[in-house]
């Protein structure tokens, strides 16, 4: 299993900066969702970009209770 943070990994590749980044686009959209498509599509230039720190991203996010997915969309959880 990944951890959290490498000894040989760059900091702002790691899953808690990863969804930093994930949950500030989010919070950025007006309804509070956003397709992973999207997220990609942001992301995809930036120099610590992969697909598998996105999904750590999005996994760190989920496993705290901050985001849910209404496939294909990410939204910020909203308590009822």
């Amino acid at each position: 299993m990944p951890n959290l943070f490498l000894a040989n990994e760059q900091v702002e590749a790691s899953p808690p900066i990863v969804a930093y980044k994930i949950m500030s686009l989010i919070e950025a959209k007006a309804n509070e969702k956003v397709s992973v498509f999207d997220i990609t599509g942001e992301f995809r230039k930036e120099k610590w970009f992969s697909y598998n720190n996105i999904v750590l991203g999005l996994i760190f996010l989920y496993s705290v209770g901050l985001i849910d997915f209404d496939e294909p969309y990410v939204m910020k959880y909203a308590e009822n």
